[in-house]
């Protein structure tokens, strides 16, 4: 596989990474929203210096949801390989993609796919009452071990004329692997595209105060400062003691180990198949 020249800094963070070194982490979300109900997802990747592994597995509870979600799939990015390796988990399967396949941009205007979608709020109600939330933070004192993490919980609180949002978030000073988790991932991505293009990978970022500040743009709450290694997030009806809709993140595991080839492989009992 040819190599390309990527990001200058991200080149630096993840050449001083140890060859003989891997991380492995694992996040979960789950989200209970109207209709679809409750819903996991787990997301286990394991990566190295050429090296890439990700396994993700949807949980739903209802039938609806269970059918268009339910599953559990992985890949594998290997840079003596041209192909990509996918799999399931469930069937016991494994195939070949093309990287040119794999960067296709998705076909939006199709009807046939599966997906849902749902909204926070009513534009309508937003209008009506066009008035700033009221904010109101607590916390920030009492050390909490999160997964093995030293934290400190932060309860945030949003009450608007018909709604109340309540986030709890623990937050840790630093997580340094993070990053160059992120730099290598972004690494391998960009030498498998065949467009040439720097494929930028980052964690999805979702705290209270982007919430805030798409509610209130003038507030002078200021962001807790850290890496959030798990949040909680409510959104509550006036006059409701239960939450319409909740939401969660949370760092099950973060950590370096020495590097195992064999960790970036599919079990030697999966069948090989052919995919369109």
């Amino acid at each position: 596989m040819k190599h390309r020249l990527i990001v200058l800094p991200l080149f630096i963070i993840s050449s001083i990474f140890s060859q003989n070194l891997q991380i492995h982490k694992i996040v979960k979300m789950q989200m209970q929203i109207p209709v679809l109900g409750p819903i996991t997802i787990t997301i286990n990747q394991t990566i190295a210096p050429g090296f890439l592994k990700m396994e993700e597995k949807a949980d739903a509870d209802r039938f609806y949801a269970s059918w268009m979600m339910d599953g559990e799939t992985g890949e594998i990015m290997n840079e003596e390989n041209e192909h990509i390796i996918k799999y399931d988990v469930a069937d016991e399967e494994f195939w070949f993609q093309s990287a040119d396949d794999y960067f296709k941009k998705p076909d939006t205007s199709s009807e046939n796919g599966k997906s849902f979608s749902f909204s926070i709020g009513d534009e309508e109600e937003e209008s009506e009452n066009d008035v700033p939330p009221k904010i109101t933070r607590t916390g920030g004192k009492e050390v909490e071990l999160i997964n093995g993490f030293s934290s400190i919980k932060w309860i945030t609180s949003v009450k608007m004329p018909d709604s109340k949002m309540i986030f709890e978030e623990w937050f840790v000073d630093e997580l340094p692997l993070m990053p160059i988790f992120d730099s290598l991932e972004t690494e391998i991505r960009t030498n498998f595209n065949p467009n040439g293009e720097t494929v930028k990978v980052a964690q999805a970022k979702f705290s209270s105060h982007l919430i805030i500040q798409e509610l209130d743009s003038l507030t002078t709450l200021k962001p807790i400062k850290g890496s959030p290694i798990k949040i909680n997030f409510l959104l509550y009806e006036k006059g409701k003691e239960k939450s319409k809709v909740s939401m969660s993140y949370e760092i099950l595991e973060l950590y370096e180990e020495p590097f195992d080839k064999e960790a970036f492989t599919i079990p030697k009992n999966f069948d090989f198949v052919k995919k369109d």
